[in-house]
């Protein structure tokens, strides 16, 4: 799918900034997996990565549920 996108100038945002934005915010919502959305920003998988940790958005999220699941299954092992 090709999405077109028009962008106030006042925003000073260039394609790739936009691209960089919608790309964090698709893999922020879960809607793809780190590697789908580095390609759609053009970027690495390694860059994108290592730009997502540079804003602050979580590369894994865990449920509480999740975390306590973790736990037992550690103590399973320990």
């Amino acid at each position: 799918m090709e999405l077109t996108l028009t962008v106030p100038d006042t925003a000073n945002l260039s394609k790739t900034d936009a691209q960089l934005l919608f790309a964090m915010k698709l893999f922020e919502a879960q809607k793809f997996s780190l590697g789908k959305v580095a390609e759609v920003a053009g970027l690495s998988y390694r860059t994108f990565y290592e730009l997502l940790i540079r804003y602050g958005i979580p590369i894994v999220s865990l449920t509480e549920e999740d975390v306590k699941e973790e736990i037992v299954n550690v103590d399973r092992f320990l």
